[in-house]
């Protein structure tokens, strides 16, 4: 479970959209997705403790997401709706 209670919801919408953990298939898309609408390092620590991956490890491949190749549009659009099926929208609007 996360430690920040400000990162909560997004831990929430991340564990409902990915209720048996992010696949490698979905993870950077995933990433690729959160990367504009939140802080690096608050993605980072996110996704770290619901990954279970190295905090620096995922704060290293936040800072990749934008220089690397992105993911097939394909891949964005099926994380995308696993995400508004969980109330992404919402999540969006929050302050």
């Amino acid at each position: 479970m996360i430690n920040a209670p400000y990162l909560l919801s997004t831990y929430r919408l991340i564990q409902c959209a990915f209720p048996n953990g992010v696949d490698s298939e979905s993870y950077f898309p995933l990433l690729g997705l959160l990367y504009n609408e939140m802080s690096h390092r608050c993605l980072a620590e996110v996704m770290a403790q619901y990954t279970g991956k190295d905090y620096y490890v995922v704060l290293n491949d936040v800072y990749g997401v934008e220089s690397a190749q992105l993911p097939s549009p394909e891949l964005i659009v099926k994380v995308k709706q696993r995400l508004l099926a969980c109330g992404y929208e919402e999540w969006l609007k929050e302050e």
